[in-house]
């Protein structure tokens, strides 16, 4: 959770700058590079992690990397995060970041439970439905859960829907516990 908070710090500066600069979108577009960069980089994310490596070579080596995919703002950014010992939060701050933008953008995600693989179509019709009821664009994310036996349950911020069979069996079961048998 402490580092969810830090990380969302961090996050809420930059957004808070780019959204003055109208450059939400590209510097989204910058910390994904960033992260795409360290996490295919062999060794650099253990490097950036290294507590005994003095954050002015960090911040050569980050220059020497990105200077050239990323805006100054964005770097100066970086810098400032190895300068305080972040580093090891950019992918969570980039996350972040990416919620912030989306609610900007007046998306929500949902996540899409269901025992068995959902049709494309069908998961279209109800991303649009669920767009349609909450005012916002719904992007659904589709896991697939074998233990809900059938149905599907939908999680959209802190609400849920549960039309599954497991969920059904066990509202039954505790009707059943509850039935008083004279």
């Amino acid at each position: 959770m402490l580092n969810t908070s830090v990380a969302r710090r961090y996050a809420e500066a930059f957004f808070s700058i780019a959204q003055e600069q109208k450059k939400v979108d590209e510097f989204q577009q910058e910390l994904e590079k960033i992260v795409q960069i360290i996490k295919e980089t062999e060794n650099l994310e253990a490097y950036f992690a290294h507590l005994l490596i003095p954050p002015k070579e960090k911040k050569d080596i980050a220059t020497k990397i990105f200077a050239k995919h990323i805006s100054q703002l964005t770097m100066n950014f970086l810098l400032m995060i190895i300068d305080k010992r972040r580093e090891t939060y950019i992918s969570m701050i980039a996350d972040e970041y990416k919620n912030m933008a989306d609610e900007s953008r007046n998306i929500a995600k949902a996540d899409l439970i269901s025992a068995h693989d959902v049709p494309e179509a069908e998961v279209k019709a109800l991303a649009e439905k669920l767009s349609a009821s909450s005012g916002k664009t719904v992007h659904l994310k589709v896991k697939v859960d074998p233990s809900l036996i059938g149905g599907v349950k939908i999680r959209l911020g802190d609400q849920i829907i549960d039309g599954t069979v497991a969920k059904k069996l066990e509202m039954l079961r505790e009707n059943l516990m509850q039935a008083k048998i004279s």
